[in-house]
């Protein structure tokens, strides 16, 4: 056997082995790879599913870590009902911009000043001008005066007429010194005929029904300043089944309107307030609700940077001939 002979048996010998080699370490490699791949596609769909279950599911580009996550979290029902008690508490609850934190502050802001409007407008002011109305009246009006007024106009031939034209108000009117059904029904029969009952010392059972009644123009004889009309000019009116008249004139009795007018107008802004403190508290809950979910999204998706688009593409195979690629690329 020659040299070369000896030599072409070793290099057939070298190749069959490695042949041998590759031929057997082929799959085993394979399934190392594919081992570790699944590994890896198990522990990421595990990321997720927690992430998932934590977040809820949204499209994501790029994501913060789980335990970022964690803690981060802000619970969009959570500042629903924050900002539904106390407007602006939910988006300081959810905080992360500062634009949250100044909506915050305008919301509670906003709510101080609607609740001091109520309280001065409709409460303190209002209480005040009741007061003053209902001291002018306590001052000016006189209830005996009143009831005298009415007895002399009164003549038993023309009182349905009278009663129909000047008396409307006169239940209402008796409601305001008794509850009991009977007595008012006396004091609702006795109009013109005793001026008796009521008078000035007979106790008030329901002032706002007094104050009430007397701001109708057939009380104006109860004022102090009343310039009366003429009793036989009347009775000659209600014999002739004429049209209504006026009882008289009074200034007082002007004034005393006007000021009833002005507290109606401070008792009609207390809707007005209330109405805007409403809507204050829903607009609040609303904004908490969305800022929260934006918050959430945010979680998951981060701004991409200038180098986060670059992608480093690469391919290689472990075969006869050994194959390796390598590629740069740029993600839109």
């Amino acid at each position: 056997m020659n040299l070369q002979t000896t030599i072409n048996l070793e290099k057939n010998k070298t190749n069959s082995q490695i042949y041998y080699i590759e031929k057997t370490m082929r799959p085993a490699l394979f399934t190392i790879l594919l081992f570790f791949a699944l590994s890896f596609a198990q522990e990421q769909q595990n990321e997720a599913d927690k992430r998932a279950d934590l977040l809820g599911t949204v499209q994501i580009t790029s994501v913060h870590s789980l335990n970022e996550a964690k803690g981060s979290y802000k619970s969009p029902r959570r500042a629903l009902f924050m900002s539904l008690v106390l407007p602006g508490s939910g988006q300081l609850y959810v905080g992360g911009k500062q634009s949250r934190y100044i909506r915050g502050v305008f919301y509670l802001a906003e709510e101080a000043v609607l609740i001091y409007g109520l309280y001065y407008h409709s409460i303190y002011r209002y209480d005040k001008q009741v007061k003053k109305y209902q001291n002018f009246a306590d001052e000016h009006f006189s209830i005996a005066r009143y009831e005298k007024g009415m007895n002399e106009i009164y003549d038993p031939i023309y009182y349905s007429d009278f009663k129909r034209l000047y008396g409307q108000e006169r239940e209402s009117y008796c409601k305001a010194f008794d509850r009991d059904a009977r007595v008012i029904e006396t004091c609702v029969s006795n109009f013109g005929k005793n001026p008796s009952y009521p008078n000035d010392d007979t106790p008030l059972y329901n002032k706002s029904a007094y104050y009430g009644a007397i701001t109708n123009e057939n009380f104006v004889l109860g004022w102090e300043d009343v310039n009366a009309e003429d009793a036989s000019r009347i009775n000659s009116i209600l014999e002739k089944k004429g049209d209504y008249i006026p009882l008289g004139s009074s200034s007082y009795y002007g004034e005393y309107l006007s000021m009833r007018k002005r507290a109606n107008k401070l008792a009609d802004r207390q809707a007005l307030f209330l109405g805007a403190i409403i809507l204050n508290h829903i607009v609040s809950a609303v904004d908490a609700v969305l800022s929260a979910r934006a918050h959430n999204n945010s979680l998951y998706e981060n701004k991409i940077s200038f180098l986060d688009k670059i992608r480093l593409n690469s391919n290689f195979s472990i075969g006869e001939n050994f194959k390796a690629e390598a590629g740069l690329g740029w993600a839109w």
